[in-house]
């Protein structure tokens, strides 16, 4: 499947750079990523102020990266949201170095756990299994990427894939869990007055 061509790591992190934001794509696809799947709304006037607090020491960013930025927090609520599972992370592509492929997935999970702790302050009002995935999240974002281990790049490739699956997997569970179940809850409570 082609990706959406908002989802490209290169085009992101060219345009950070150029806005001199501290922040790498993963970190800002993975804040997003966690504010929605925490019940955020797909609302970029709720999101951006966030990712300027956290991504650019509480600047705005200019209207071109603003309008990308809106953008990408719709593609990735929709990604969220589509019944084939059609959710990724926002990371370097299957080619680059596999330290660079582990580095930007473990940012990727910090950032996620930021953004859902935004929303989610206490963990034990959710479902076991938002727990578990918050909790295993949080295991990625221990993962050692600089220690040499001996396994073949063959075994290490297969690894990270089957992290960046579980991550995936995870993801959806708190989005179709907590997510949805928020954000519809907001819909349904605004219709009603």
């Amino acid at each position: 499947m082609p990706k959406h061509p908002l989802m490209n790591y290169d085009l992101w992190t060219t345009a950070l750079d150029q806005n001199a934001l501290m922040a790498s794509a993963a970190e800002l696809h993975g804040l997003v990523a966690g504010m929605l799947s925490a019940g955020v709304p797909a609302d970029a006037n709720q999101i951006l102020p966030v990712l300027h607090d956290f991504l650019n020491d509480g600047q705005a960013v200019n209207a071109a990266l603003k309008s990308q930025i809106s953008e990408l927090i719709s593609e990735t609520a929709r990604q969220l949201a589509d019944e084939e599972l059609g959710f990724n992370p926002l990371l370097p592509d299957d080619d680059d170095a596999l330290t660079e492929r582990l580095e930007a997935l473990t940012e990727w999970a910090q950032s996620f756990l930021v953004g859902f702790a935004i929303q989610q302050h206490d963990l034990s009002i959710l479902a076991e299994e938002v727990r578990d995935a918050i909790e295993q999240l949080t295991e990625v974002t221990r993962i050692d990427i600089y220690t040499p281990d001996d396994s073949s790049e063959a075994d290490n490739e297969e690894s990270y894939f089957l992290v960046l699956e579980h991550v995936r997997v995870m993801v959806l569970t708190c989005f179709s869990e907590v997510g949805q179940k928020f954000t519809a809850a907001e819909v349904s409570s605004q219709t009603l007055h």
